[in-house]
């Protein structure tokens, strides 16, 4: 276990009051999503944690992570952000002003912390190095780009707030990021992001975007909304992160899911030869769908289905390459993986027919 990590198990998250609701954590889980999308695009390796310390925190790495960023996500629908407002009290003890919190993180994990970010929809009213000030079309200010007598103020605030000095200052680490994400029509700004995304992979005519996005937006809100503490590295992992690799994967199911429904008119025909009656065909079929939608959503019952399928597929490739229809493979793959899954059935099919390469 890295430093950090032993940090996030030793340290004292913050207090959560009921549980998370799209209604009212909507603008929160959608900043999230895009930054992960930043991130992917970028190549970067990484780890999102939702809700935790902060709104979101970020790690360098997926595993054995060193460095993290912390976000705080705030939305307004008017006005814009002063220093003055962002280190202004907001309920009693200390910390109780944004930044102040923020600043909080250097106390628990210190020379760890990377960044601390503060990220809304409004724009940012600072005062810049050569005198001027930020303008709506500043979207990232770094608080090294800033006067000295604005880094004299913040530095003030932060520590009148504190309620100990923290180990290590944190001043120089804070950004102020400016999201396109808008108050309005959040998911269809979002949705049109992930189909950006998709034209620069290339392929993007082959994703069920609103899947994907309600599969995203699914995962990351019931991440949010997990309040427990943890007993191992592994479980927080899967309770309360979301890595590169769980993105990659998503995609992948959201292809092979659409690539399964373009090829239904063949696989029919398939059955039908196999002599499976038109009403046993339509059952099947809704099995499958059932199938593809929990697991693009990442229910439990279906992750862990496909994981027994892939170990099977992989453990068996001669056999598999010797199948010359899809329900031989379905068939074999039933009596290899020993599972009392609800949609049994049509996760067989969904799962040979994703094993013909």
């Amino acid at each position: 276990m890295t430093g950090l990590m032993k940090a996030v198990a030793s340290g004292k998250p913050r207090e959560k009051a009921g549980a998370r609701t799209m209604a009212r954590y909507g603008f929160q889980v959608h900043a999230s999503i895009l930054k992960m999308l930043d991130l992917h695009r970028s190549g970067a390796d990484y780890r999102a944690v939702f809700d935790h310390f902060d709104d979101l925190m970020v790690f360098d790495k997926a595993d054995k992570p060193e460095k993290v960023d912390f976000y705080q996500i705030k939305s307004q629908d008017k006005g814009e952000w002063t220093l003055k407002a962002m280190v202004a009290n907001k309920g009693k003890g200390k910390p109780a002003t944004f930044l102040g919190r923020l600043h909080h993180h250097m106390a628990t994990f210190g020379q760890m912390v990377s960044r601390l970010v503060f990220v809304s929809n409004l724009s940012f009213k600072l005062k810049l190095a050569d005198g001027t000030e930020t303008t709506p079309d500043h979207h990232l200010v770094r608080s090294t780009d800033l006067h000295p007598d604005a880094v004299a103020a913040l530095k003030k605030a932060v520590d009148n707030d504190a309620a100990k000095p923290p180990a290590a200052y944190g001043c120089d680490r804070f950004v102020f990021e400016r999201t396109p994400l808008g108050l309005a029509e959040q998911d269809k700004f979002v949705k049109g992001c992930l189909l950006d995304f998709f034209h620069e992979r290339g392929g993007a005519e082959n994703i069920p975007v609103i899947s994907l996005y309600e599969t995203l937006q699914g995962n990351v809100l019931a991440k949010t909304g997990v309040t427990q503490e943890f007993t191992t590295e592994a479980e927080f992992y899967e309770r309360k992160t979301l890595c590169r690799a769980d993105i990659e994967d998503m995609f992948a199911r959201a292809t092979g899911g659409r690539r399964f429904a373009e090829s239904w008119l063949t696989i029919r025909a398939d059955l039908a030869a196999a002599g499976m009656n038109t009403i046993d065909v339509v059952r099947l079929q809704n099995s499958c769908l059932r199938y593809i939608r929990g697991r693009s959503a990442g229910e439990s019952g279906a992750t862990a289905f496909n994981a027994a399928c892939q170990d099977a597929i992989v453990g068996h490739p001669t056999e598999i390459e010797a199948c010359t229809t899809l329900p031989e493979i379905a068939a074999r793959l039933k009596g290899w993986v020993s599972s009392d899954y609800e949609h049994r059935h049509g996760a067989l099919y969904v799962e040979a027919f994703e094993a013909i390469k």
